[in-house]
């Protein structure tokens, strides 16, 4: 995690949504796949709002959304509450991450 975050890499990304999205026009500039990214709740819905809607315009096939803050970890129990509001600001299908066990589960966050 520490060497991730000090290089720039993974949830340090997450400061930089512009160097995000380049990374995903890219990928599906030169991919012939389907390209999904996995983010975490950054400090404001609105600021996750504004990545996720970034993210979509990029050209994301679909986001996955860990319902945890940068420095939480998985002691910390998700905040799947969280969710709903983000799956219906994107048209692209989005993934809940953390703390789902079931399909159910998935539904309720």
């Amino acid at each position: 995690k520490h060497f991730s975050l000090s290089g720039g890499m993974g949830a340090a990304l997450l400061k930089r949504p512009e160097t995000i999205a380049d990374i995903v026009k890219t990928l599906k500039r030169n991919l012939p796949l389907p390209v999904s990214c996995k983010i975490r709740l950054l400090d404001t819905e609105e600021q996750t709002v504004s990545l996720m809607q970034t993210l979509e315009k990029a050209g994301v096939d679909a986001l996955s959304v860990h319902c945890r803050y940068v420095p939480q970890r998985s002691r910390t129990p998700a905040h799947q509450h969280m969710l709903g509001p983000l799956v219906r600001c994107v048209g692209v299908p989005v993934i809940g991450n953390g703390d789902v066990k079931t399909y159910r589960e998935g539904r309720e966050g």
